[in-house]
């Protein structure tokens, strides 16, 4: 028997989540370089944004507690944004708490919603609520703290300030400052029964807000949190881009998953976000290419869950990104070039299919409601081709993957209105042919 989770509501199901690393976004690097965006975020039709965290960052230049990765980048950041030193403060560097505020409402005017990222599995070391209750990080027998992988202090849960200290953070974003709810940064790692309460909490505050947890503990979706990533998905996407698995094995893929999470679970498949661009030596857009990168926003959007867009992938950006990267420290990194990318020919393109995307998501109810069917065709290796089904209409994916041209034969009747195509070469019934990263969407 399967269990039924959470519901998210229907503005998370029928949006995309637009992901937000203000060190990347622009060269500005600022909240209020963002906010100066949304109108135009607005008319590409994104109604969720996810903003990176933006509160004040421990700035310790003992690479004792640097992670591996901040090492790495050669960046010589000693501020890193998932190493807190005050949950309650903006980071000068992007900004004050008013800057924040305005661009809540700004955003809220545009009829959009906004998340904050929430870190609390740990904390910098010289967060200053250390030094007045040392109890919140753990210790072992001989006083010391504990780091994790990361090499950060542990925050530790048998504390029961620290839970009433991080729950009154929350409340104070969602009730004070408006936010919508949260995206919680390796929420598996936290106690779920302190995101049972959170959620209760926030409830009452804010009946419609959610939780999305950055984990795979599909439990977690039947406990209160609205949305789990999939974090196996992107990497499978980048996997047959790159030519390294085929379509078979996506869907085999995703036909697994459909089977081991809860029944109702809307979960986020996202591209690249702001671990993906700092570890993978390409961006999924070099790897894919345009036409590629296209068919993969489209897939994203199709599927039974919630797409996440990356800031700079409506642009078809190409930039090399680090989360470590800021512009006091750039290094070999670079931002988003909004206004040079904007007016570019495979940029418009991108923007006319992301804002035919955003409002095909917004307003089908086939998207937010109907089943997955799989359709087999004579390709598998190659295409891969599915249905989303409700109310006795559907819309159908067909899309080759491939880097070479490809044809099918479909046992299943399909055809209707041309939704989306690229590279279609030709389409009648039960036969399709498709050029390399071709793919189709049509409604019936």
């Amino acid at each position: 028997m399967k269990y039924k989770a959470v519901c998210p509501p229907e503005w998370l199901s029928r949006s995309a989540v637009y992901q937000i690393n203000p060190r990347t976004f622009s060269a500005d690097g600022t909240i209020r370089a963002v906010t100066n965006e949304l109108p135009k975020l607005k008319e590409l039709g994104f109604r969720v944004m996810y903003l990176c965290p933006i509160f004040e960052e421990d700035d310790s230049e003992n690479r004792d507690f640097w992670s591996t990765r901040q090492k790495k980048s050669e960046t010589n950041n000693p501020k890193n944004p998932y190493r807190m030193n005050n949950y309650f403060k903006i980071d000068s560097e992007y900004g004050t708490e008013d800057d924040l505020r305005e661009f809540i409402e700004e955003a809220h005017r545009l009829g959009m919603r906004v998340l904050l990222d929430l870190v609390y599995l740990h904390i910098g070391p010289n967060a200053p609520i250390l030094k007045r209750h040392p109890e919140f990080a753990r210790q072992d027998r001989d006083g010391n703290i504990i780091c994790t992988e990361w090499n950060f202090p542990y925050l530790d849960y048998t504390s029961d300030g620290l839970r009433e200290y991080l729950m009154c953070n929350m409340i104070y974003y969602l009730g004070e400052m408006d936010a919508d709810g949260f995206r919680c940064d390796v929420g598996d790692g936290v106690p779920t029964d302190f995101w049972v309460e959170a959620c209760r909490r926030m409830k009452a505050v804010k009946p419609d807000s959610v939780l999305i947890n950055e984990g795979s503990n599909w439990n977690n979706l039947l406990k209160g949190f609205d949305s789990s990533y999939c974090f196996d998905w992107h990497v499978n996407l980048y996997k047959a881009f790159s030519g390294e698995i085929s379509a078979a094995e996506c869907r085999s893929f995703l036909e697994r998953l459909g089977n081991e999470i809860p029944s109702g679970a809307k979960l986020i498949f996202d591209i690249d976000n702001h671990d993906t661009v700092t570890d993978w030596p390409k961006r999924t857009e070099k790897v894919a290419g345009h036409n590629g990168m296209e068919q993969i926003e489209v897939i994203n959007y199709l599927l039974d869950g919630i797409p996440m867009v990356y800031c700079g992938n409506e642009l078809a950006d190409e930039a090399y990104h680090s989360l470590f990267a800021n512009r006091f420290h750039m290094g070999r990194f670079e931002t988003t070039d909004r206004r040079g990318l904007e007016t570019l020919d495979y940029s418009l393109r991108r923007q006319e299919i992301m804002k035919g995307l955003n409002t095909l998501k917004l307003e089908s109810d086939i998207l937010c409601y109907g089943s997955t069917v799989w359709v087999d065709n004579s390709a598998p290796e190659k295409l891969l081709s599915f249905s989303r089904e409700y109310n006795g209409k559907k819309i159908t994916f067909i899309g080759n993957i491939s880097r070479e041209k490809a044809a099918s034969e479909f046992n299943a009747e399909f055809g209707g209105r041309v939704l989306f195509s690229n590279g279609a070469e030709k389409i009648s019934d039960g036969t399709i042919e498709l050029e390399p990263r071709g793919y189709v969407v049509l409604e019936k």
